[in-house]
């Protein structure tokens, strides 16, 4: 019985040993992951397309400015006094004058369209690098994660072995033996867990930087402790003025007066320069037939039975929607900022506590391993002395990458690249 344990743990062991010396592995540091990332994620790619919409709409609109040149054909089925199947063509030219404002309203809107566009790919950008740089940290602590839940079960079978050999020259229970191999079985479980956990972690890293290689990947960084000495205030200050997001919405608050001030332009007249040459009754214009004018047109709508003002009151309710929507981002930022802040703090306090808790648990398991070895322990001291050593660990392991994890969500909502 205690053979085939020792077996199946040599057989994870080897396992876990092929994942890493069989093959060849590509070492891939952090930057080097959030440079793929940037270049291959569909989500950057979708909002390059997006920035350059708003900046063909842009176009469009800024030709609302200049000339324009229509052509078009009437052709005559009955005209009363006419001859029949008789035609008439003009081609106009046109240049506007004077438009209230409104010309000149939409394309500062569509100015302000293409900076909210390019604000938002640059949060795009940034969400990318954070979820980067988080999968890549996943994939770091699981892999801790494992080696210690491996380090356990190499634990588990060597005092088996001494429980086995003491239990044969009699000097402890049957029920020793049997506990310590429950106690195997189920640090195998767990160590079965961890390498699931670690193959689902790389492949969420594979998916996010779109890594379609067959070729393994080797995570060369390690946990880096670097100081975060910024105030919570100093914080939320930055974030209120760097967040691509909070831009926006200032932008929007911005561009919702301009759209008052277009709606109003309605109310105003419109002037602009006409030139145009119009014949008739033939396909080509003739020198009988032909007329050819140049002039000012203008128009002014009167009533529009209180159409336009209602747009107008729509247009100065949506200045003030645009507001609270900027202060509720402003409160939603804050709220964050401040909670990775004080999750910043936590974890740089728990990296030392349980550094700490690493060093006496690995003390309480030796000496405990030692005095059972010589009879003058029991098998629960043991035990529990390794579960002791095993969740200090791995608590040391969270609280390392619970701090890079923060740190990056707090820089993220800070606005910071």
């Amino acid at each position: 019985m205690v053979g085939q344990y020792v077996r199946q743990a040599g057989i994870l062991g080897l396992c876990l040993l092929a994942q890493t010396t069989i093959g060849f592995a590509t070492p891939l540091t952090v930057e080097q992951a959030v440079t793929m990332a940037l270049e291959n994620h569909l989500d950057i790619k979708k909002a390059i397309n997006s920035e350059k919409q708003a900046e063909y709409a842009l176009q469009s609109t800024q030709g609302s400015k200049g000339i324009s040149i229509d052509a078009s054909n009437t052709f005559y089925l009955k005209r009363i006094n006419y001859p029949a199947n008789s035609s008439t063509s003009a081609i106009t030219l046109s240049l506007p004058l004077y438009s209230g404002g409104k010309n000149e309203g939409n394309i500062a809107i569509a100015k302000t369209d293409v900076t909210i566009a390019g604000l938002s790919l640059l949060k795009t950008r940034q969400d990318v690098k954070l979820n980067t740089l988080s999968a890549y940290y996943d994939v770091i602590e699981a892999r801790k994660t494992q080696a210690v839940d491996q380090e356990t079960v190499d634990n588990y079978v060597a005092h088996l072995n001494d429980v086995q050999a003491q239990y044969s020259a009699g000097n402890v229970a049957k029920s020793d033996v049997l506990r310590s191999e429950v106690e195997l079985a189920d640090a195998q479980q767990t160590l079965i867990k961890a390498k699931n956990s670690y193959e689902v972690a790389v492949n969420a890293f594979k998916n996010m930087i779109r890594w379609k290689s067959s070729e393994a990947i080797e995570f060369v960084e390690d946990f880096q402790y670097v100081p975060f000495k910024q105030t919570m205030d100093e914080c939320v200050a930055v974030a209120k003025e760097q967040r691509p997001d909070v831009r926006k919405y200032q932008l929007a608050i911005d561009e919702a007066e301009k759209t008052v001030d277009v709606t109003k332009a309605d109310k105003k007249p419109a002037v602009s320069l006409t030139a145009a040459t119009g014949w008739s009754s033939s396909v080509l214009p003739e020198d009988d037939n032909k007329e050819i004018y140049v002039g000012v047109t203008t128009s002014w709508n009167l009533f529009d039975s209180q159409v336009t003002n209602a747009k107008v009151k729509k247009a100065l309710s949506a200045v003030d929607t645009a507001r609270l929507e900027l202060t509720a981002q402003e409160d939603s930022v804050e709220l964050a900022v401040k909670e990775y802040y004080l999750g910043v703090r936590e974890a740089e306090k728990r990296i030392e506590t349980t550094k700490f808790a690493v060093h006496k648990a690995d003390e309480d398991y030796f000496i405990a391993e030692a005095k059972y070895r010589v009879g003058e322990g029991v098998i629960l001291d043991v035990i529990d002395a390794q579960l002791a050593l095993t969740t200090a660990k791995n608590n040391y392991i969270t609280a390392q990458y619970d701090y890079v994890t923060y740190k990056a969500k707090l820089e993220n909502a800070m606005g910071m690249d």
